[in-house]
């Protein structure tokens, strides 16, 4: 056989893979899933009703979209990083936004991708081809996409910083601190900044922060947000509504209609919060960054009252971890590094239940059904899926060098050694 033809069945091959995971995955969302995909782009409605009442000369937190009881919930500061969507038209405003976001899963979706297709010698375009898909018919990205949210965003940020702390960037940190402006919860990765010693940027991020809570005071001259209104988490919803996937949601639907113990509450949120920023700087010292940053956004997702399904972009960074793994990239360290085989089966079946547990929108085949111990598994199966990604989402060994301490020669007595890290 000529390379000419072996080039074109390769081809035929690749369109067809790719072709087979299009036509799943649109099956899965359109045909499987008891979710609708557009939900008319309702919060970016909230967002301009809210915009557009403040450039009137109203407090933005007295605004309430009629007929709903939802208002604005976000800090001062995104006042004026969403003022573009408001200033034209509703239509423009959707395309931009939609555009941006479909952008940055396209844009993040091959950062991720790209370094795990060139180590195990797949072609990036066929890569790229395969995941985007499945990333776009994940829940949390569909629901960003549906309702008009601004979820894409805050994560490119936080990735833009992975970028520029991994390249030495005096600027590294902008990333998140602009992101805990939007959204408040990205704080935690202050704290991943701090526990992994990276000073400079910790400090960087929070001084982004700072700089922005000054600038919200043109918004809203009051401290009521930060004293008041960011603590009032029934502005945002019950902690029952099924859109909420977070440890005080789990309770919530375990006690109804009785209200959740919110002292057991904060005792687990604790107790996950010391887990998850433990486990993300055992990752990073490892020198897999991108699963040290993944958990601990899961773990910032778990602790929160509320954790909306469309806040949790980053179980597409856990299913890339895990598929590189699968993939036959060795674990770091752990019971993985001393059986591999064991770990990448685990890794393929566990990226198999992370990912078609989200593209099928499984929690919503149960709510509404009687109460039954299956029924409490499915209603919160993503917060128990996350739960467990950030037990066990492991620190992938992408240089080698794991094993190079185990195959080194020893040095002669009172030699000298010197380590580097993966940035």
């Amino acid at each position: 056989m000529s390379n000419g033809t072996r080039t074109g069945s390769r081809c035929v091959v690749h369109g067809v893979v790719v072709a087979s995971v299009v036509v799943g995955m649109w099956l899965l969302v359109f045909h499987v899933s008891p979710r609708p995909v557009w939900h008319h782009t309702f919060d970016l409605r909230v967002y301009r009703g809210a915009v557009r009442w403040w450039l009137d000369g109203r407090p933005v937190y007295d605004f309430v979209r009629r007929h709903t009881g939802k208002g604005f919930t976000y800090p001062p500061f995104a006042v004026l990083v969403l003022l573009p969507l408001a200033l034209g038209t509703e239509t423009t405003a959707i395309v931009v936004l939609t555009t941006l976001s479909g952008g940055l899963v396209v844009l993040t979706t091959w950062w991720l991708v790209s370094p795990v297709a060139v180590r195990h010698g797949w072609p990036r375009c066929v890569a790229l081809g395969v995941a985007l898909p499945m990333a776009v018919a994940t829940e949390p990205v569909r629901e960003t996409l549906g309702w008009g949210q601004i979820d894409l965003v805050i994560a490119a940020l936080v990735l833009a910083d992975v970028v520029a702390l991994r390249r030495g960037r005096p600027w590294g940190g902008v990333g998140i601190g602009m992101a805990t402006a939007i959204k408040v919860t990205p704080g935690l990765f202050l704290v991943y900044l701090a526990v992994t010693r990276r000073w400079r940027a910790a400090a960087v991020a929070a001084g982004t922060f700072g700089v922005t809570v000054l600038v919200g005071f043109s918004v809203d001259p009051s401290v009521r947000y930060w004293t008041r209104l960011l603590w009032q988490t029934d502005r945002v919803g019950p902690p029952t509504d099924p859109n909420n996937q977070s440890l005080l949601g789990l309770l919530g639907r375990l006690a109804a209609p009785r209200a959740p113990s919110y002292a057991l509450w904060l005792a687990l949120a604790g107790l996950v919060l010391i887990v998850g920023i433990t486990r993300a700087a055992v990752l990073h010292r490892h020198g897999d960054d991108l699963a040290g940053v993944t958990v601990t956004a899961l773990t910032a997702y778990l602790i929160s009252p509320i954790s909306w399904i469309h806040h949790l972009y980053w179980v597409v960074p856990s299913v890339v971890v895990l598929v590189d793994v699968a993939a036959g990239t060795p674990v770091a360290a752990g019971w993985g590094r001393r059986r591999p085989r064991a770990a990448r089966a685990a890794a393929a079946a566990a990226a198999l239940v992370v990912a078609g547990v989200f593209a099928g929108s499984l929690v919503w085949f149960f709510v509404g059904a009687p109460a039954s111990p299956r029924t409490i598994v499915g209603e919160n199966a993503y917060v128990l899926l996350v739960l467990a990604l950030v037990f066990v989402l492991p620190a992938r060994d992408t240089v080698g060098r794991a094993a190079a301490r185990t195959t080194a020669p020893a040095r002669p007595a009172g030699s000298s050694s010197s380590t580097t890290s993966e940035p």
